[in-house]
């Protein structure tokens, strides 16, 4: 049987910590997502994958029941409260009730310098990751605090902890995500629901391979402002990752871990709080 937040910690609990339990990652599709569905799974939780790519939705899933583990594929979008009630609905009669929610739906498209930067796509950033954290929380919490049970974790950001030139909209999206985590802490922390979040520097997903989810309005628009005029995006975020102490890329597994932890028994007294990993990144 799975431990839960209200229940006494025992580090001799079963191989499958999540047995019984069920899990909803959104982005679950690719990157970081995938990995903390797919780490959930093998730890024996039925995991609901939730996102907009239903192609890549159903290959997760796949790939997951193939492992031997539990999934169930649904499309949603963040955006819309509407289709995260709907989704956690399906989930909850086909799953059974939430036990354990993750927030990893994103964008960090469109970035550019304050100055340039247009209202469309400023709201489009705060729709999707700070108004789409709410309306996921607010899908589930009504449940976890009635069955007085569950856990909550939000994939931040190492950017919203620290200023990023070009990056105002989605630093002020992943700050408002953490006093979101903090705030909401202090509501369900006494229905024994805790909710924390991750914030992950440069991470090895499609994000940094990718330069058009991230790096081509950004790097122009660092180009055109801070200079120098011939530096790429490939340049710029492997200077980021040499400026850190630990000076290299992180990997999903590691936050997926980090993930496992945070919503198993063993972190049964931490709630409210934002965890940097960022390899050292000044």
């Amino acid at each position: 049987m799975a431990v839960s937040p209200t229940e006494s910690f025992d580090s001799t609990q079963a191989k499958y910590p999540f047995e019984g339990s069920v899990a909803l990652v959104t982005g679950a599709g690719s990157g970081i997502g995938l990995s903390i569905a797919t780490k959930l799974a093998a730890d024996g939780a039925a995991v609901a994958l939730l996102g907009r790519g239903e192609e890549r939705l159903r290959t997760a899933e796949k790939q997951i029941l193939a492992e031997g583990g539990t999934a169930f594929a649904h499309p949603a979008d963040v955006r819309d409260l509407e289709s995260v009630r709907r989704a956690v609905a399906t989930v909850e009669r086909t799953l059974g009730p939430v036990d354990f929610a993750v927030n990893n739906a994103g964008t960090a498209a469109g970035q550019k310098y304050l100055c340039e930067q247009d209202e469309d796509a400023w709201l489009r950033t705060m729709d999707t990751n700070l108004n789409g954290t709410f309306r996921l929380c607010r899908a589930v919490v009504p449940g976890m605090m009635e069955r007085a049970r569950g856990a909550i974790v939000v994939i931040s950001s190492a950017a919203g902890k620290r200023g990023v030139p070009a990056n105002t909209a989605y630093a002020a999206s992943k700050w408002g995500i953490n006093g979101l985590v903090r705030s909401l802490a202090l509501e369900t922390g006494p229905s024994g629901v805790r909710v924390n979040a991750i914030c992950p520097a440069f991470t090895d997903t499609d994000m940094v391979s990718d330069e058009s989810l991230y790096g081509k309005d950004f790097m122009d628009s660092v180009r055109r402002n801070a200079g120098p005029a011939d530096l790429t995006w490939e340049r710029y975020w492997r200077s980021t990752v040499r400026a850190s102490a630990l000076k290299h890329l992180i990997e999903p597994g590691e936050i997926a871990e980090l993930t496992a932890f945070l919503l198993s028994g063993a972190a049964r007294s931490i709630t409210g709080e934002s965890f940097s990993v960022d390899c050292g990144t000044p």
